[in-house]
């Protein structure tokens, strides 16, 4: 049976203001929503965002938090006592070592969140694979992490396909460049999770915006 798919507006903002703005703007019309945490070190850009700071804005929403920092275990020890999370993702590019990824998984599911991995454009499946099984989510980005407006990487469309194809039951997510042109093919290629920042952001109207991906 396919995967129902769910659409995850993508929240990459630089300050609180941003945050407030951009939260604002999806977060009646959507159950889950993600916020991008950037450290300055395994992307160039940074945000000084934490779990304190977001409550003031965020309220009763659930949230996936997706890492794009070095530090991985400081950063999950850091959202996961913020009650709203219920899916944290990393980049394996960040932390390679499989005994120390499944420690991090292990220990977040005793805190009951979700794990998630994501691999950068130039990441095969081939240096994933044997920790698939460990996660919740597979999260497979359509462009290269820290900035948003950039054009969709096709490359991600293969990955999705084989994925799929060899674990039926997973989820895969995918973000980046996700927009009207695309949403299709990314959904046909077995994609059931799709994070969209820009393309949702950018519309005057969400729910044409939705209408129109569909």
């Amino acid at each position: 049976m396919p995967k129902k798919i769910q659409i995850i507006p993508a929240i990459l903002a630089f300050d609180l203001e941003q945050l407030k703005s951009q939260y604002k703007k999806v977060a009646k019309d959507f159950d889950l929503l993600q916020i991008d945490i950037m450290d300055g070190e395994f992307v160039s850009s940074k945000n000084n965002l934490s779990p304190r700071k977001i409550k003031k804005i965020v309220k009763q929403q659930p949230l996936e938090i997706h890492l794009m920092v070095q530090d991985i275990n400081s950063y999950i020890g850091q959202w996961s006592t913020f009650k709203n999370v219920k899916r944290i993702i990393w980049h394996y590019e960040a932390l390679p070592d499989e005994e120390a990824i499944i420690q991090a998984v292990r220990w977040l599911k005793k805190q009951n969140i979700k794990a998630g991995l994501a691999i950068n454009p130039t990441t095969t499946l081939k240096k994933i694979l044997p920790l698939i099984k460990k996660f919740d989510t597979i999260l497979i980005m359509g462009v290269t992490p820290g900035k948003q407006n950039q054009t969709f990487n096709r490359k991600a469309l293969s990955k999705i396909k084989k994925l799929r194809k060899k674990f039926p039951n997973l989820n895969i997510e995918i973000d980046g460049g996700v927009n009207d042109k695309n949403y299709s093919k990314i959904t046909k290629a077995g994609a059931n999770l799709i994070a969209i920042g820009g393309y949702l952001q950018q519309a005057e109207d969400i729910k044409q915006a939705i209408a129109k991906l569909k």
